[in-house]
């Protein structure tokens, strides 16, 4: 144990639950589940990771109460007695390495109602940024019978869960589902015992505490997850109206209370992800003044900043979600004082954005083994053998860490005077700063690994042939995509990535392109005081981008007075200006710099000038497709599981 971490690797205690530290792991939607929502041997092996590198508990994501309520089969659930077996394996090995694991109850609000997917809530009103009428017509209304019904769906679920061997359960009250939308005042415009006041709103989660704590007895640990506020839409609910609900959820029988918070739009916090590490720790410590029983922080906290936060009694426990998704091995590196080499979260949305938008289970874009940690396991190879590797970006630095891991002789030939290719760069714009901690951790970690990493050579096909290798990777990054239009060579037209990189530019730009990275560097022109205005042929800006980040980004846009211009096609460059069409109009637009944006191709030439005349040859990252950082290091892991 460090002494720098004294009260995160303290003992703690919820209920009669003994924790053997304050770190929590909280629950986070994986997609990772079996059809019909049943354990999987990859969540289990996924749950595994963390508790092996650490935490103290795991509270599993949100699982579906009733199988009524799993409308979409995108959740676990604990609908009847034939999932229980399912859970008990999971908590058996979680209990091998010293931690306690508890369930997440959740209803998303999502029935089967007469065969049909549809929404229930406890009013029948549409609520902007809310997900309550997100389909565009107002939820079902719940009635009384129905809301009891749903009452015993919890309690239920809750008994099946000790059944199983869980330490514990956890009611989901936060965010923007069922439970939550009837303590907002926002969503619960009812008018009868449910509604109104704010011991009526809170009825419903103190009626599911009480029914749960009559099936599960009053030993077993049981508390509810809390929006503490919601922000950035009107009539949200207020620290205030928590502070006085969390007594009532105590005397209900609630063991802790775990804080979280919800936010609409490009708030501080988004539904309900965090940009600013400790943002809702005001809200937790608000919540503890009126709280007799243990309180969970959460929100981009991680080791340092949650020792903080516990020296100070502002929480009991620290909740550490996408930061152990990062890195499983996070208490464990905390604990012997090795925080250089955590993997760093670089808050990029990849992984809850993911089961959304690809519906294949989460990722995470700097550990290319979660979810697959069965299949991603690394293991000394057979052979050893010589491995070169072309170019010091994402991919090549994972690959060339992989294979001298497994044992193999590395070296890695960068042009560049330093490594990290294309995510020095794509650190610059605004909240992508985290990019920088992400380089310099591989950076480090190649020469931990023994890679014998070279810089300032640009490796020909002759000197890496001369080098006789066993096997090559060819990493050497794609290159910008040049479009054939008149003036496209003029003196003033440069590329996003030159620009990114120091090029100067004049007052006046205009960015042919609108996808990601034309929007990025847009806003980090306007962030300096440039003149920006985007061109886009698609109708739609930075269409290749996930929801969250893409409202962030285009706020933010919208905020420094960006013109974006979506449906367009440019005409011709000339030496101050840039000729548009949009909607069949020609748009003279005065330009002292044209950036081009329009995307990347791959730069196989050498694995070409290669293939076949070294053992192995591997081409990856954007050498073969430009993709993001999430592939081009899951393209590299691959690269030296192969080797």
């Amino acid at each position: 144990m460090s002494g720098d971490f004294k009260r995160l690797f303290e003992p703690g205690q919820i209920g009669k639950m003994q924790v053997k530290n304050r770190i929590v792991m909280p629950p986070m939607g994986t997609g990772y589940h079996d059809k019909g929502g049943y354990v999987s041997q990859r969540l289990i092996d996924y749950l595994e990771a963390r508790a092996k590198g650490g935490v103290g508990l795991i509270i599993v994501e949100v699982t579906a109460p009733s199988l009524e309520c799993n409308a979409s089969n995108f959740q676990l659930t604990l609908g009847d007695d034939s999932y229980i077996s399912g859970f008990k394996e999971l908590a058996e090995i979680v209990h091998q390495y010293g931690a306690k694991i508890a369930v997440q109850l959740q209803h998303s609000s999502w029935e089967l109602r007469n065969g049909e997917r549809a929404q229930v809530g406890p009013s029948a009103v549409t609520v902007p940024a809310r997900v309550m009428g997100v389909t565009g017509t107002p939820p079902h209304e719940l009635t009384l019978d129905e809301i009891s019904q749903r009452v015993q769906w919890f309690a239920a679920a809750a008994g099946r869960a000790k059944e199983a061997g869980l330490d514990g359960v956890e009611v989901h009250g936060a965010h923007q589902y069922l439970v939550a939308s009837f303590l907002s005042p926002s969503t619960n415009q009812r008018t009868d015992k449910y509604g109104g006041t704010v011991d009526n709103r809170a009825r419903f989660m103190i009626e599911i505490l009480q029914a749960i704590r009559e099936v599960v007895g009053p030993d077993y640990p049981v508390w509810p997850r809390l929006n503490g506020q919601e922000f950035g839409f009107e009539d949200g609910l207020t620290i205030e109206e928590t502070r006085q609900t969390v007594p009532m959820f105590v005397e209900a029988g609630a063991d802790a209370i775990h804080v979280s918070g919800y936010g609409a739009y490009s708030f501080a916090i988004r539904a309900p992800i965090c940009d600013m590490p400790g943002f809702l720790v005001p809200i937790a410590a608000e919540v503890k003044k009126v709280s007799s029983v243990p309180v969970i922080a959460v929100g981009r906290l991680d080791a340092e900043l949650g020792e903080q936060v516990l020296e100070q009694g502002k929480a009991d426990f620290i909740s550490i979600g996408r930061r152990l998704m990062a890195d499983p091995e996070l208490p464990n590196k905390a604990a012997d004082g090795k925080l250089d080499e955590i993997i760093p979260c670089i808050n990029c949305m990849d992984c809850i954005e993911r089961p959304v938008t690809e519906g294949r289970g989460t990722a995470c874009a700097v550990n290319a083994a979660m979810g697959r940690e069965r299949e991603y396991h690394i293991q000394p190879a057979d052979k050893v053998k010589k491995v070169v590797v072309i170019g010091g970006g994402p991919a090549g630095m994972e690959a060339a860490r992989v294979a001298a891991l497994r044992g193999h002789q590395v070296m890695l030939y960068e042009k560049a005077p330093e490594l990290g290719g294309q995510l020095i760069v794509a650190a610059l714009p605004p909240y992508k700063e985290e990019i920088a901690l992400l380089t310099a951790y591989m950076s480090d970690q190649l020469t931990r690994a023994g890679v014998d990493s070279r810089l300032n050579v640009e490796a020909t096909p002759d000197a890496i042939i001369g080098d006789k290798p066993d096997a090559l990777v060819i990493a050497v990054g794609g290159t910008p995509i040049i479009p054939e239009m008149p003036g496209v060579d003029n003196p003033n037209v440069v590329t996003a990535q030159d620009v990114l990189a120091g090029r100067e530019v004049g007052q006046n730009v205009v960015i042919i392109g609108g996808g990601m990275v034309g929007c990025e560097t847009g806003h980090f022109l306007a962030e300096k005081g440039k003149h920006v205005t985007i061109v886009e042929m698609l109708k739609r800006m930075a269409n290749d981008m996930s929801p969250m980040v893409r409202r962030r980004l285009l706020d933010g846009l919208r905020a420094k007075e960006v013109v974006m211009i979506t449906g367009a096609s440019c005409e011709e460059i000339a030496e101050n200006s840039v000729t548009v069409t949009a909607e069949e109009k020609k748009t003279e637009i005065p330009a002292d710099s044209i950036i081009l944006a329009v995307g990347y191709q791959p730069n196989n030439a050498l694995y070409q000038a290669l293939e076949g005349k070294v053992p192995e040859v591997y081409c990856i990252g954007d050498a073969a497709k430009p993709q993001r950082i999430r592939e081009a290091i899951n393209d590299g892991y691959r690269a030296g599981l192969s080797m």
